[in-house]
Order: structure tokens, then C-alpha cells, then sequence
């Protein structure tokens, strides 16, 4: 075949394009689980065993070819087998190179794809796979303390509340706030539920409060860390709990912005900060999965550093 101009896609040279295109071809007749090499541009350390047009089939190729599909035989007979096999793939990419197959787009975009994970087979993963474990103790430690927080769960409290909405009612205010100090008179009259705080107010959570999820539970809700929940009766009930000392404790009545209440510390839930032995394999993951990225960011810069894109496109295109 006559000299060809330069292959377009990448700056590629006519020889590579020739061997990548007798790589897909060779891919294309085997199995969906091999890939072949069937083909190769000349090398005075890989001579050519035969040439078909100007393709020149290497004794790499052949070796590569027996490795894959002869399990690495190479008695004369399989070696024969194998260059009969080598000269008609070549016969079919030379015929594929005289209709310009070439430069057909979905060639094209097979050349890219094989071509960008060969270059990272050889360059990055080597470098991903030697970041493995075991990372040092030292750097998990070092992040165990500059993260501990990711690792301490806040102290948490539980709470029964009474509460009672009287609005801007001044009045209402007064006999809101009388009506909940009667419940807790009540309340520390009742031995028997001053002692179990898990029943929260019990029964005077019927009569004595507004609030609809828990006044048929005692008043009881679930557990709040100090800084409370999104919205302000939330917020105005853990400021309460946690002015408290001691499960089992009783607020006083409160009257704030958002009602009056009346408010039990039923349980507690301390802070507690997972030790470094319970973490440090999440954390080496973590670290590793982190390197793996970082050392993935570095490789693609240093390629867009070295092989800056050019806009080939008119101004108006880009628009």
C-alpha cells in the first residue's frame, strides 16, 4: 500500500493505526473473553515473520497469539496453525486499511478508548495498586485526630414534655401556666410515677398538653442532642432538658415565645467517642480510597499540562 498522510485522531502515525486497527480486528474474531494482538509495526528486536500488503506481523505477535489461543504452545505444528491464523487477520486489515476503515468515527472512537486504557494499564494503575494497606499507624492516628469529631456522638437526652399554646394571650398565659403547675404538684405527689421516669408524665399528658404526637404517650419524645431540631419548640424543649441534672428530674413551669411547658429528663445517652482501634480499618479505606483519587487527579493534570486541547472550532460554533 502506498504511504498514507498522518493518522488523524492524536497525531498518530500511519504504523500505529495500522497495529491498533489489527488489534480490533483480531478482537473481533475471538472470544468476548481474550483480546489478541495480531498485528505490529517493524522492530530490528521483533523481526517480521511474513507481510501481507504493508502489514508486517512480528514474532511478538505470533508469540502473543499462542499465548492466548494455543495455551502457549509452540511445537511446529500450533506455530504454523497460528501464523496461518496471523496471515488472514492481516489480509483483513489490509483490505480494511484500502476501503479506510481507518478513519471511519467508530474506528475512531475504538482507537481512543483502547489506546487511553492501555496508557492507564501502564501508567496509573501501577501506581493506584501500590496504594494499599497497611498504611501506616501513624498517619491513621494522625487522622483519627484530626477528625475525631467524625467519630463522637453528642450526649443525647431523652424528654416527656407537657406543653400547653396559649398564644399572645396574657391571660391564657396565667392560667396556662396555673394549670401546669398543678400537674407537677401532682406529679411529685405521685410515688409511683416519680420513680419510673420511662413513663414520663403518664397520664397528665392527656388533659395538660397540646402537643399531638406524644400527649397520648406520656409526653414522651424521642431523643435530643443540646442544640435541639430544625424548628423552635423543638429547640425550646432541649434548652429545658438539658438545664436539668439528673434523669428523673422536673423543670419547673417555663413560659417562652413558643408556649409553656413543662418538661422531665427521662434518660440519657452519653457522648461517647468510638477508640481508635474500633475505626482505624474504616479509616485506612478511606485514606486509601482518598490517595487513589488524588494520585488519579495528578496522572489526568499532568496529561491536560503536557497535552493542552486546542479549540479547533470557529467562534461562532462554540456559541
Amino acid at each position: 500500500m502506498s504511504s498514507r498522510s498522518p493518522f488523524l485522531f492524536g497525531g498518530l502515525l500511519d504504523k500505529h493505526a495500522v497495529f491498533i486497527l489489527m488489534l480490533l480486528i483480531g478482537m473481533s474474531s475471538c472470544s468476548p473473553q481474550k483480546t489478541e494482538v495480531t498485528g505490529g509495526s517493524p522492530d530490528l528486536a521483533d523481526p517480521a515473520i511474513i507481510q501481507v500488503g504493508s502489514i508486517r506481523v512480528s514474532e511478538s505477535d505470533l508469540a502473543q497469539y499462542l499465548k492466548e489461543q494455543e495455551a502457549g504452545r509452540t511445537d511446529e505444528e500450533t506455530k504454523k496453525r497460528g501464523i496461518k491464523e496471523l496471515a488472514s487477520r492481516a489480509q483483513l486489515v489490509q483490505a480494511a486499511l484500502d476501503a479506510n476503515l481507518d478513519r471511519d468515527p467508530i474506528v475512531r472512537a475504538e482507537f481512543a478508548r483502547i489506546l487511553a486504557n492501555r496508557l492507564k494499564e501502564q501508567q496509573l494503575f501501577p501506581k493506584l495498586k501500590s496504594i494499599a494497606a497497611p498504611l501506616p499507624e501513624t498517619r491513621l492516628r494522625e487522622l483519627y485526630k484530626a477528625d475525631e469529631s467524625r467519630f463522637r456522638s453528642n450526649e443525647k437526652r431523652q424528654a416527656a414534655v407537657l406543653w400547653l399554646n396559649p398564644g399572645k394571650d396574657e391571660n391564657r398565659v396565667k392560667q396556662y401556666e396555673q394549670k401546669l403547675v398543678a400537674a407537677r404538684d401532682w406529679y411529685f405527689k405521685s410515688s409511683d410515677l416519680a420513680q419510673h421516669p420511662e413513663q414520663g408524665f403518664s397520664m397528665l399528658g392527656v388533659d395538660h398538653s397540646e402537643h399531638q404526637s406524644s400527649r397520648y404517650n406520656g409526653g414522651v419524645l424521642g431523643w435530643l442532642e443540646r442544640e435541639g431540631g430544625m424548628d423552635d419548640w423543638t429547640k425550646a424543649v432541649a434548652d429545658i432538658v438539658f438545664s436539668l441534672d439528673k434523669p428523673g428530674d422536673v423543670s419547673e413551669v417555663i413560659v417562652r415565645n413558643e408556649g409553656v411547658f413543662l418538661v422531665r429528663y427521662m434518660a440519657l445517652n452519653p457522648a461517647f467517642l468510638r477508640p481508635f482501634e474500633s475505626v482505624s480499618e474504616e479509616l485506612e479505606k478511606a485514606e486509601i480510597n482518598r490517595m487513589r483519587q488524588q494520585a488519579t487527579k495528578d496522572f489526568m493534570d499532568s496529561l491536560a499540562k503536557e497535552y493542552p486541547v486546542q479549540n479547533l472550532l470557529p467562534p461562532s460554533a462554540g456559541k
